[in-house]
């Protein structure tokens, strides 16, 4: 079984690679880079043992039961000498091939790969002594949490390239303590979280609030990027359907492996129980993870927060008529329009008898913008002839409730027009400020 438990763990190691290969749109690295770092990452795992033994083992820094020294414990002996471990292969690397580092998301990504290796190392000794019944909540819990404690720790040197904050090189060694930290409170809350009540809660709750954290140091590092375009998008919907499809294949493989080592009632009743509280967790990360609202130049701020929350729907007149639970990030139709930026296309009326739109629209993308709560518009230029030398200029909203794309895949999007062309610029408004014209859709030229 040992062969399988270690092929087992390169493909969960792979499903991340992968990812990173999806959302890295400006400049993507090569794949010979990331097997490189895995495999440096792997081996990552001889420096914890070669400093457990020369530092710790020879003192009585062990888990006791008391709260603050196994908090300490986990922070310090597990936190930072695995972050400290883990970090390295990727110094190593840009060391080496700092050319192939050009962007803040390489940082990111080099960096957990290394991560990745070290977890994929540790999760072949975890299924060897502990059987495959834990392959899965391994697969998304604790290979992605090493992911998001080494992103942290990345994001310090992201911070000080980039950003250039008064902290300097301190901010470095922050992020670092900061990393170590989120890594040992949650090895300290799976210690306690069987003792605890609603400990199992907990732990989701603080995994979730770390997805967020995640979520936000990918975004910040692709939008200080020096490729930056609005362009190129990111097909939200194939990352999500990608992950998920991975995970499925990981959740047979844990059946087949308990099936194996036991039998196979068990791995039924094993499986039933993963799926669905694993699985549920798997799609709110599939979908957060996904969903990055990509602004040129924008540091959004790091904060606690759940990947989900209550959005409101608000009506032409400003008031809301519902809410329903969302996914934080931008959304692939809200993205979509970003294929026709500073590009001619026509726009069609989705329906002329409730429309104010009569016939197809010579459009021009001009601009990206975010007005209130960052949301997205689009402000185009609408030709009133064939000379293009008149025009009014609009905004475009994608929709984002109800049917949001035609038969052929075209995004719907509102018709809003401006009382000011100045007032794209003005962060304080929303759609309900703006006169609505119509619901259409974009279509290229040369269809």
């Amino acid at each position: 079984m040992l062969a399988l438990y270690a092929l087992t763990a390169i493909f969960i190691a792979w499903i991340w690679v992968d990812y990173y290969r999806l959302i890295d749109i400006y400049e993507p690295e090569k794949l010979k880079n990331f097997i490189l770092v895995f495999f440096l990452g792997a081996t990552s795992v001889f420096i914890v043992f070669f400093l457990n033994g020369l530092i710790f083992d020879k003192t009585s820094f062990n888990l006791n039961g008391n709260l603050i020294n196994d908090f300490l414990y986990c922070t310090i002996r597990i936190g930072m000498l695995e972050e400290f471990a883990k970090i390295n292969p990727f110094i190593v690397f840009y060391k080496v091939f700092r050319k192939e580092v050009n962007e803040p998301i390489d940082f990111i990504a080099y960096a957990c790969v290394s991560a990745l290796g070290f977890s994929a190392a540790e999760n072949i000794l975890y299924f060897n002594n502990y059987g495959p019944e834990i392959i899965s909540g391994r697969a998304v819990l604790s290979s992605i949490g090493h992911m998001v404690d080494t992103a942290i720790v990345a994001y310090g040197i992201v911070r000080y390239k980039y950003r250039k904050t008064k902290l300097g090189k301190f901010e470095v060694f922050w992020f670092f303590c900061l990393g170590s930290a989120v890594h040992g409170l949650y090895d300290f809350w799976l210690m306690f979280e069987g003792t605890l009540k609603y400990g199992v809660l907990i732990t989701a709750f603080f995994f979730l609030e770390c997805i967020s954290i995640f979520a936000v140091i990918m975004n910040n590092s692709l939008n200080n990027s020096s490729f930056f375009t609005y362009s190129k998008i990111i097909n939200n919907q194939k990352v999500v359907n990608r992950l998920i499809l991975y995970y499925l294949i990981v959740f047979v493989l844990q059946f087949i492996f308990v099936g194996i080592d036991s039998n196979f009632p068990n791995a039924f009743a094993g499986i039933g129980l993963s799926f669905f509280t694993i699985g549920i967790l798997l799609v709110i990360v599939s979908k957060r993870l996904s969903r990055f609202k990509l602004i040129k130049g924008r540091w959004f701020p790091l904060k606690l927060e759940l990947p989900i929350y209550y959005k409101s729907v608000l009506s032409n007149s400003g008031k809301t008529i519902s809410k329903h639970l969302a996914v934080r990030g931008e959304s692939y139709n809200e993205s979509y329009l970003n294929i026709f930026y500073k590009k001619e296309f026509y726009l069609f009326p989705l329906s002329k008898r409730n429309s104010s739109i009569k016939k197809p629209l010579l459009t021009y993308i001009e601009e990206k913008v975010f007005l209130a709560d960052d949301e997205t518009y689009y402000v185009a230029k609408v030709f009133l002839d064939d000379s293009k030398s008149r025009f009014d200029y609009y905004l475009l909203k994608p929709k984002l409730i109800g049917k949001q794309f035609t038969n052929k895949k075209s995004t719907l999007v509102a018709l809003l027009r401006m009382q000011n062309p100045n007032d794209r610029f003005n962060t304080e408004l929303k759609m309900f400020h703006f006169q609505f014209v119509g619901w259409a859709y974009p279509k290229k030229i040369q269809d």
